[in-house]
């Protein structure tokens, strides 16, 4: 198993990853349900949120970003590596994921202080 082969790997989980948080914003959007993945720290008890529909509202379109990006980077990263090179697209895909992962990540601590 060589180098590129785990690279592809974590392609695909990626891939797999912006799939399940656009998931996770459609059951948060819809149902109302908390999926502690990508909304909470480890330790938090999700039945105290002080306003489960204000948490939902402010978290699923960021959530809803998050995995279009996610998903989208990994696509691109696959399309790269299997079919045509497009090295540029790929690099600036990636820039775009980490700031958005690390976007994403103030935004979660913010509303956790906010809503738990």
């Amino acid at each position: 198993m060589g180098l590129d082969s785990i690279y592809n790997m974590l392609d695909l989980l990626v891939l797999g990853c912006g799939f399940y948080a656009m998931y996770s914003a459609w059951i948060l959007q819809r149902e109302g349900k908390i999926v502690r993945t990508f909304l909470v720290f480890k330790e938090t008890d999700v039945d105290s949120c002080k306003d489960l529909q204000g948490f939902a509202n402010c978290m699923s379109p960021k959530l809803w970003t998050l995995g279009g990006v996610m998903a989208a980077y990994g696509g691109v990263s696959l399309l790269n590596t299997y079919v045509v090179s497009i090295e540029t697209l790929f690099w600036v895909m990636m820039a775009v994921f980490f700031a958005v992962l690390f976007w994403y990540g103030y935004e979660v601590k913010k509303a956790m202080k906010k809503y738990f």
